[in-house]
């Protein structure tokens, strides 16, 4: 099971922050820039990664249907230029 939160509702951890703090920090509303002391440097605070959180495993039915989806879309522009340049019709003799 996952421990990434999928809903939009706030962790504990968050209602209690917002309790105990006031106004706003530089860097939380959409881009914004950070302030000078707000890039992660704290111990344990990182503002964009996440460490906690591994990667899933490898779905090998969706990239195999990739492969396949790219593999014709190139046969078919493989024949389309075949078609257009390779077989060209024969100038007739005067």
């Amino acid at each position: 099971m996952s421990t990434t939160q999928t809903s939009h509702e706030p962790s504990p951890d968050e209602l209690v922050h917002a309790a105990n703090e006031r106004g706003h920090h530089p860097g939380e509303i959409a881009d914004e820039t950070h302030g000078p002391d707000d890039h992660g440097e704290a111990d344990g605070h990182d503002d964009h990664a996440h460490r906690d959180e591994h990667l899933g495993p490898v779905d090998v039915r969706a990239w195999g249907a990739l492969a396949l989806g790219v593999g014709a879309g190139l046969l078919v522009a493989l024949c389309l230029v075949i078609t257009t340049v390779m077989l060209k019709a024969p100038t007739p003799a005067a």
